[in-house]
């Protein structure tokens, strides 16, 4: 009896794991067309299956490819999805990165690297996409100089346009994500 009650439960278990596949939903996003010059929208352009994300060769057909990347901006319409506004460098279907959102676009590399947040923190990544400083960081700047000014514990501040970061501590970072110098106070 035993044996019945148990093999009729993992068949139960088994057919309805397999009876309710997860849904693939398609998006639409913004994109750098290579003819027009210009942003343009992609109705489809990526799928998201169990949070993850796959760009759809339409997308490869049309954007503008800079040193074997394109950027792509998903923005507004995928609440629905609980992802994030955001904005990618993609390689490939599989191979994207999300980066920071800086100056009305995506961030750009700097000294061969660029922003990325990641559960919350930010990081910085090189152009394969290899995270080369863990993210770690409340907030972050570009390189200059073979350093980047970074902040633990600030907090955003709105400003009319603007968000400056108050309090925290703050300090500047070389390529390596060590701590080379303190700064009094958030200059921003």
């Amino acid at each position: 009896m035993r044996f019945r009650i148990l093999s009729g439960a993992l068949l139960m278990a088994a057919f309805s794991a397999h009876a309710a596949p997860n849904p693939v939903t398609v998006f639409s996003c913004a994109y750098w067309d290579k003819s027009t010059d210009n942003v343009e929208k992609l109705d489809k352009c990526v799928e998201v299956k169990d949070g993850k994300l796959k760009f759809l060769p339409a997308l490869f057909a049309k954007t503008r490819d800079v040193e074997g990347m394109s950027w792509v901006g998903l923005y507004d319409y995928m609440r629905a999805a609980g992802l994030m506004d955001a904005d990618y460098y993609v390689r490939s279907p599989d191979s994207y990165l999300s980066v920071v959102h800086f100056d009305n676009g995506p961030d750009w590399f700097v000294e061969g690297l660029v922003r990325s947040r990641q559960n919350g923190k930010v990081g910085y990544w090189d152009d394969n996409f290899r995270n080369r400083i863990a993210p770690q960081f409340d907030y972050g700047w570009q390189f200059k100089e073979g350093r980047a000014l970074v902040c633990n514990g600030c907090k955003p501040q709105k400003d009319g346009e603007h968000t400056a970061l108050i309090g925290g501590e703050w300090f500047y970072i070389d390529k390596s994500g060590q701590k080379i110098s303190d700064v009094k106070s958030g200059p921003f």
